[in-house]
């Protein structure tokens, strides 16, 4: 019984002091609280076993400096041959849900029900109990509004796919997780890629993971090129990824980077000739029915930020915008159908009327 307590008084100890300790610290510690004899001939050995708690505590190891034990125990390295202590923040959370406004209930309810696809196994057992407690407050809610009403909201927010629906490829949960793993730990993945009806191997410094209905893509830099060409990213689709395993290597993400910039670029554009990368004006005319909701579309959605719509008349209109030649570019001039023509620039025009003699030949 006195080993159990005093391992639980480390752990406590730990929680309290929120920070990296020593294991001198958790010694003198112990002392001061009566969990050890104050007795100087005897420091050495409660060294060791305070060591051999210690040890306990934090598990198996299952990675490099990586440990199995529930309590969030980790352990790094001190000056010297000195080993420091810490509790993870996040196994240490801790809530009242009886005093959960219901409106937070609402919204873990909502984040469960959209994020579960995407969050990394662990983080989904972490928070388990919390969504749970959630969902046992709406039902349980005494406020104005009902569980029922609240339940009918949680219902009526989805996620959907602008164009054609596509079904979501099936993937393994537990790539997405080594991803997660790799990125939290700053560490470069490797694995097998399927591309073109063969596997290649990839050795690559994960930059992070993009959500592009149906799909989810790894952004990354294959190490070889990492150093050499600032703008030479690579995506990855998660469920042609296999055989992955985490490098014990670190990865050279800087900290800048910020994944929404990297997307907001244009970056996960495909260009129709990889060649081109240049910034194009793209005048389009618009011959608008009186029927059609276009212009609002376009007005409300620009297709870049510099863009410029004129009125020619009653049914015309004017587009001019900074675009790349890009497949996404072709397929929503494309989707216009007569509603748009290309005026300039001239590779673009020579885009849409190859692709439109193309599509025609497959009729002939």
């Amino acid at each position: 019984m006195k080993t159990f307590l005093r391992r639980l008084e480390i752990l406590n100890f730990l929680r309290l002091t929120n920070n990296t300790i020593g294991t001198d610290e958790i010694l003198q510690h112990l002392i001061d609280t009566a969990y050890l004899d104050q007795s100087a001939s005897k420091t050495k050995s409660q060294f060791r076993l305070i060591q051999r708690d210690l040890a306990f505590l934090l598990g198996d190891e299952i990675e490099s400096n990586e440990f199995d034990n529930d309590f969030g125990l980790s352990l790094s390295a001190g000056q010297g041959k000195s080993k420091l202590w810490r509790l993870e923040p996040y196994q240490q959370l801790n809530y009242d849900f009886e005093k959960m406004p219901a409106f937070m209930a609402l919204a873990l309810s909502v984040s469960q029900k959209h994020l579960k696809q995407v969050l990394p196994s662990t983080t989904q057992e972490e928070l388990k109990r919390i969504f749970l407690n959630a969902e046992e407050k709406l039902h349980k809610s005494d406020q104005k509004l009902s569980a029922n009403h609240y339940q009918r909201l949680s219902n009526s927010v989805e996620f959907f796919q602008r164009g054609q629906r596509l079904q979501a490829p099936s993937f393994k949960v537990t790539i997405l997780d080594t991803i997660y793993h790799a990125i939290l730990k700053g560490k470069r993945l490797s694995f097998s890629y399927q591309t073109k009806g063969s596997l290649k191997e990839y050795n690559i410094h994960p930059y992070g993971v993009a959500i592009l209905l149906p799909k989810l893509y790894l952004i990354g830099k294959k190490h070889d090129t990492c150093d050499l060409d600032e703008q030479d990213f690579r995506s990855f689709l998660v469920h042609k990824i296999s055989d992955i395993t985490l490098s014990r290597y670190d990865n050279k993400v800087p900290e800048t980077f910020q994944l929404k910039q990297y997307l907001d670029s244009g970056k996960m554009d495909v260009l129709l000739d990889h060649q081109d990368a240049s910034e194009y004006l793209l005048v389009l005319q618009l011959n608008v029915p009186s029927e059609s909701n276009l212009i609002s579309d376009i007005t409300e959605s620009p297709i870049s930020p510099e863009q410029q719509l004129i009125q020619i008349d009653a049914t015309h209109w004017q587009l001019n915008a900074q675009i790349r030649r890009t497949i996404q570019l072709k397929n929503w001039i494309l989707s216009l159908g007569k509603q748009a023509t290309v005026v300039s620039p001239e590779k673009v025009r020579n885009d849409i009327l190859q692709e439109l003699d193309s599509i025609r030949g497959n009729y002939n």
